[in-house]
């Protein structure tokens, strides 16, 4: 989280989308005040995400920062809320970006730069794939500021790391490293740091080749059906007899005979 003042600002937060191939990189840029999710960046990265839902032609993609910091995580200085009501409104755009992120149909590689602190990391946690530099570093304050976390990260970092690991560090507040992080399992590929944003573009491009019906049913199925035995096979029966009947599999089907790689086409 950070202590950057909001009259530090010298020009509004923004969120870059740019096209490399089947990826779309999208990068917040708010870098003097080390990209703080305040409510512009918020929104504008909310609106990103949900252009590229259905944008033609992106495959995956990848949410990194600008600079020397992945995200400083909420903006200390426009806390606390004015209100209960501003206080519910604000964790109601919290919500619905995490839900935005969550509920992409694409896949979404995180390209961790630096630190990713509070909410920041709820949202790396709802990427598919982490790659973070050597030099990154996960930070967890709230019991230090007497907040609970929030980014949905009582969910998404035990989906991460397990419920016994999550506890420990959210209860503890100490800095994760890179290596720790990779350890736990929050990180999944750790390269050094001037690589970072073309290993994840290199990822996200592997993950643009996979077909897109089949992705959307892994990532919905974890999502939705990841509770019980009983769920997942509920969703087997629910979603493959559909897969079965598509382009995308005969594709990938005879693909697998002529020992090519498949095109899929999303149908």
């Amino acid at each position: 989280m950070s202590r950057s003042s909001p009259t530090a600002v010298a020009v509004p937060p923004r969120v870059r989308t740019e096209r490399t191939g089947a990826v779309a990189v999208v990068t917040l840029d708010d870098e003097h005040r080390r990209n703080v999710l305040g409510r512009e960046l918020r929104s504008r990265l909310r609106a990103a995400l949900t252009e590229l839902a259905t944008a033609p032609g992106v495959g995956a993609v990848v949410l990194t920062g600008t600079g020397r910091c992945f995200s400083g995580g909420g903006d200390l200085a426009a806390m606390p809320p004015a209100g209960p009501a501003e206080s519910a409104a604000r964790m109601a755009e919290v919500a619905g970006l995490v839900q935005e992120l969550a509920s992409l149909e694409k896949p979404v590689v995180a390209a961790v730069n630096g630190p990713a602190a509070g909410v920041a990391v709820g949202l790396v946690c709802c990427c598919d794939v982490v790659v973070a530099g050597e030099g990154a570093r996960f930070l967890f304050p709230f019991t230090r500021l007497g907040l609970a976390p929030d980014g949905g990260l009582v969910h998404s970092l035990v989906q991460r790391v397990g419920a016994a690991r999550a506890r420990r560090i959210l209860l503890e507040a100490a800095p994760v490293d890179a290596g720790a992080a990779r350890d736990a399992g929050l990180v999944d590929h750790l390269v050094p740091d001037p690589d970072v944003l073309g290993a994840a573009i290199a990822r996200a491009g592997e993950l643009a080749e996979r077909a897109p019906l089949a992705v959307a049913a892994v990532k919905r199925g974890i999502r939705e059906a990841s509770g019980s035995l009983e769920d997942a096979l509920a969703f087997e029966r629910e979603h493959q007899p559909a897969l079965f009947g598509t382009s995308d599999f005969l594709e990938g089907k005879q693909s697998f005979f002529d020992k090519r790689h498949p095109s899929f086409s999303g149908r």
